[in-house]
């Protein structure tokens, strides 16, 4: 009996989903775009897709942009511990160590009723050095935000689509002095 009701809530919730794709779109070093296409409902709330899914494609991104200050700093860090950098992408010099960039984690939601919503995320970069200690030394803490808001149409319901955007907020080196 228990197989039965637990393929039977199974198969209601496949039902029950929605269909969505996700589009992905570039917009400059620092900007990211994603459309994502839902069923018309009237239960939709953007806040369900503030939900950081795009985040590490977007930190890859700036990392292989080379005018994108991210790559720039991984740039400064692996200069400033081992004196040469390696190519635009990759986070490891050879024989001296690697640029350390951590999970990121969420650090603020809001929501504007059933439209709009957005969250912050916040991680760190620094160094970690080559050789049998490993150590981590952090020096930078990075902010992105993400903003979805659902699209309408002229009569205000929901037209099928949220449009989701991805900003590098800043990035600040945090002193070692600082209590």
């Amino acid at each position: 009996m228990h197989k039965i009701f637990l393929t039977l809530l199974i198969l209601t919730s496949l039902g029950v989903q929605s269909k969505e794709s996700r589009i992905y779109k570039k917009l400059n070093s620092s900007e990211a775009q994603v459309t994502i296409k839902t069923d018309e409902k009237e239960s939709i709330q953007a806040a369900i897709y503030t939900d950081g899914i795009e985040n590490n494609q977007f930190i890859n991104d700036m990392l292989m942009d080379k005018n994108s200050i991210l790559s720039k700093l991984k740039s400064s860090i692996q200069n400033e511990n081992c004196g040469k950098i390696s190519p635009v992408g990759q986070l490891a010099v050879d024989g001296c160590g690697h640029v350390t960039i951590t999970k990121e984690v969420r650090t603020s939601f809001g929501r504007g009723g059933w439209m709009s919503a957005g969250g912050s995320y916040t991680f760190f970069v620094g160094f970690t050095n080559d050789g049998t200690g490993r150590f981590f030394d952090v020096s930078h803490m990075v902010s992105i935000s993400e903003s979805a808001e659902a699209q309408t149409k002229s009569d205000g319901t929901y037209s099928g689509v949220i449009l989701k955007s991805l900003t590098l907020v800043k990035i600040k080196r945090i002193d070692e002095n600082t209590p």
